[in-house]
């Protein structure tokens, strides 16, 4: 993502829970359907872990604090739903479904954040930072070995060029 990006992301998520979808995206590469269904017994803030389609993670700091303030916004305002997701609104803290797909696109997509484009980031930043491996991108972001395979060729092209450009300079 640019900067430019970044910031109008930045400027767009205010709310708790926008911050938490983003949060989720952006560290964990979670997809829309994976932050819908996202449940409180997928949490263990004690011992900062969090599992994401059946994926354990390790809870960064900033989602770690994300998730405590939209959990204390939760609790404020519904404190007696009998709904177990993480992410819950006026309809559905009645019930116990999760949010809609329409629920992600009015409090970000509509407003120009796209959560596959922050999820694409966050796996490319991945593969940058590790070498292009994609073993290990499949395995931190639990995805087929083809679209892991993917990732590492576009990060190899990028390191490529990089390098390219570095020995054009010397």
């Amino acid at each position: 993502m640019t900067d430019a990006e970044v910031l109008v992301v930045q400027q767009i998520a205010v709310t708790p829970a926008q911050r938490l979808i983003v949060a989720l995206a952006a560290g964990h590469a979670a997809r829309a359907t994976a932050i819908r269904r996202l449940t409180l017994d997928d949490l263990d803030l004690p011992n900062r872990r969090i599992t994401i389609a059946g994926h354990v993670q390790r809870l960064g700091e900033l989602l770690h604090q994300t998730l405590l303030t939209w959990l204390a916004q939760r609790r404020v305002t519904w404190p007696k739903t009998p709904n177990r997701h993480v992410l819950i609104n006026a309809k559905t803290a009645l019930g116990t479904g999760p949010v809609s797909a329409e629920y992600l696109k009015r409090h970000l997509l509509h407003q120009g954040v796209y959560l596959e484009r922050i999820r694409g980031d966050r796996v490319l930043h991945e593969a940058l930072t590790v070498g292009a491996d994609p073993l290990r991108l499949a395995l931190v972001f639990n995805m087929s070995h083809t679209a892991a395979s993917r990732y590492a060729v576009i990060a190899q092209s990028l390191l490529d060029d990089q390098i390219e450009q570095a020995a054009g300079r010397e």
